[in-house]
């Protein structure tokens, strides 16, 4: 056996990957910033028109109705209705 080992070679990404990484981390940036923005303004349009359907706003955007009943509650956007689901422990 040979004492003389190779040394192991240490990757050093090129600058077109380390370019295209910045270039994804960006986009990744700028989608989380439109997203929280788009939630927001799903929000404040639910808050500025009370007869508004969470279900007619869902189909003005990309995400389904459960998605923006969630953004709603997140944002403390009143209910349409009063909840019909009731506790059933009994009261002292």
């Amino acid at each position: 056996m040979s004492a003389n080992k190779p040394e192991p070679q240490v990757y050093v990404p090129s600058d077109q990957l380390r370019e295209a990484l910045a270039d994804l981390t960006d986009a990744e940036e700028a989608l989380v910033k439109a997203r929280t923005g788009m939630r927001a303004a799903i929000a404040a349009d639910l808050r500025a028109h009370p007869t508004l359907s969470t279900d007619e706003m869902a189909k003005h955007t990309p995400w389904s109705n459960e998605t923006v009943r969630g953004i709603a509650r997140e944002y403390d956007v009143p209910r349409k209705r009063k909840p019909t689901v009731r506790s059933i422990a009994r009261k002292p």
